[in-house]
């Protein structure tokens, strides 16, 4: 029995390669009670400095692709 496990996934969200890992995490919160899992999705946010700004809209778009999926980043 472990404790804890620490799974990281990456790539980008939708490719071929990645699916059967992804359906395994989402099968796994499935599987473990309520708050028994954290999916926790990280992103390259870079910032514009002509624009003085965030560029969120890549992230936006792989979190939507993951919740497609079945997984809710927390």
């Amino acid at each position: 029995d472990y404790d804890f496990v620490l799974c990281e996934i990456g790539g980008t969200v939708g490719d071929i390669e990645a699916m059967p890992f992804l359906e395994a995490i989402r099968q796994l919160g499935n599987e473990l009670p309520r708050n028994g899992s954290v999916n926790v999705h990280l992103t390259l946010m870079p910032f514009i400095p002509t624009a003085g700004e965030l560029k969120t809209k890549p992230t936006q778009r792989s979190v939507k692709e993951l919740q497609a999926l079945g997984i809710s980043p927390d």
